[in-house]
């Protein structure tokens, strides 16, 4: 099954955000087919953690697959961010409402809470996320850059709208040293 669209909101009553995957087959025209949905649930702390290791397994990505340009990949994060985000605007892909109707819930209805995130990134695969949730309920999302760029943009709209006193930058906070060969 593919990733088919992503939404995340701020759940006020809880004081969470809830971040549902749409995943469906394509049929044999190319229309997507038999939805499924996995819902999780971000708290403050869960998502002041995530955000750092993400960028952080971003910026390994684009150091692996362009290694001469390793000391600056935190810009190169931004600049694809940035870039990603600007032809999703154009092609209109935030404007698409989600998609309500669900064949089936894999891992049940009820979101989940993930108690570890963990990246797996090379060089020229699609960047992964694997959620592990009490109970064995695990599961990976892979997505190309721009749906990565997409989802971090919903991720960040999210958190600002929980009003949880920190925002998520894409830029790392702490400045990367160059590499010992630049150095004069």
């Amino acid at each position: 099954m593919e990733l088919h669209q992503l939404q995340t909101s701020y759940l006020p009553d809880q004081d969470r955000l809830l971040v549902k995957f749409s995943f469906a087959e394509k049929s044999s025209d190319g229309a997507p087919s038999g939805r499924q949905e996995i819902h999780l649930l971000f708290t403050r702390r869960t998502s002041m953690k995530f955000w750092p290791a993400l960028l952080e397994a971003m910026t390994k990505q684009v150091r692996m697959s362009k290694p001469g340009a390793a000391h600056a990949s935190s810009e190169i994060v931004q600049m694809e961010h940035e870039a990603s985000l600007a032809a999703m605007q154009e092609g209109g892909v935030f404007n698409k409402p989600y998609e309500s109707n669900v064949d089936g819930w894999p891992l049940g209805k009820d979101a989940l809470l993930p108690v570890d995130i963990q990246f797996h990134v090379h060089a020229t695969a699609p960047f992964r996320m694997e959620f592990v949730v009490d109970g064995g309920k695990n599961f990976e999302v892979a997505m190309g850059s721009r749906l990565l760029h997409g989802f971090c943009k919903l991720f960040q709209d999210a958190v600002e709208k929980a009003d949880w006193g920190f925002t998520l930058e894409m830029t790392s906070s702490t400045p990367e040293a160059p590499p010992a060969h630049l150095l004069n």
